[in-house]
């Protein structure tokens, strides 16, 4: 039987409060679910429903490339790996549901970056230019807007190696019903079987339609201007 003594349950209850868990009725002195609790049912039920919406496009996408197919989300100043379809090639991508990666490294993330408004995207990169050795630090954030810039003209990003050595993709964004990046769908697979730009193009007209199909059933509504 477990036994947890009054004194070290009310100090409980007590941090859970200050951590926005729990709130507490000043006059009946009872606890309920707090703002933190609701919020991250919120993003739960959202990403759940992104999921549903992304998985036949997902499945499409694997049948026409046979590389990996990932679904990632927003999250704080990261995109998470919540949805993937492994290329059945012997040699493959493959990412863990979970993983967490920056914004500014990989396709998946700079898909998501380069739409973000202005100011986010300043504030990301001086949390990038904290990671980068001083002496590289102006040549890689130059490097990395270019590539943002890029990728708002063509509607999707390409990398090489960024986050994984070896490793390339292509990846495109999903809005949702405020106009803002929610997530982003990518292609990956080694290096050397991205080379080719007929391929590269390929992915990008399939993906490209893919994704605004999603971002309409998640809500969005405006014209896709950007792509």
């Amino acid at each position: 039987m477990l036994n947890i003594s009054s004194s070290s349950c009310g100090r409980m209850m007590s941090e859970m409060r200050n951590e926005g868990v729990l709130t507490q009725n000043p006059e009946t002195k009872l606890y309920s679910l707090g703002g933190r609790v609701i919020r991250w049912a919120g993003v739960y039920v959202a990403t759940s429903d992104l999921c549903s919406k992304s998985m036949p496009m997902m499945k499409s996408l694997f049948r026409e490339t046979n590389e990996t197919v990932t679904l990632y989300v927003v999250e704080g100043d990261e995109r998470v790996c919540v949805e993937r379809i492994e290329s059945s090639q012997n040699v493959r991508i493959v990412e863990s549901i979970g993983l967490r990666l920056k914004l500014y490294h990989g396709s998946g993330g700079q898909a998501i970056l380069a739409f973000m408004d202005e100011s986010e995207i300043d504030r990301i990169l001086l949390l990038a230019a904290e990671e980068i050795q001083d002496d590289k630090v102006e040549d890689e954030i130059r490097t990395i807007r270019q590539q943002l810039d890029e990728t708002r003209e063509k509607g999707y990003s390409i990398s090489h190696g960024q986050w994984l050595s070896g490793a390339s993709g292509i990846a495109a964004p999903i809005f949702g019903s405020r106009g803002k990046p929610i997530g982003s769908i990518s292609i990956s697979g080694p290096s050397d079987r991205f080379q080719c730009q007929e391929k590269i193009q390929k992915y990008a007209d399939l993906l490209l339609p893919a994704v605004e199909k999603i971002s309409y059933e998640m809500g969005y509504s405006s014209v896709f201007t950007s792509i």
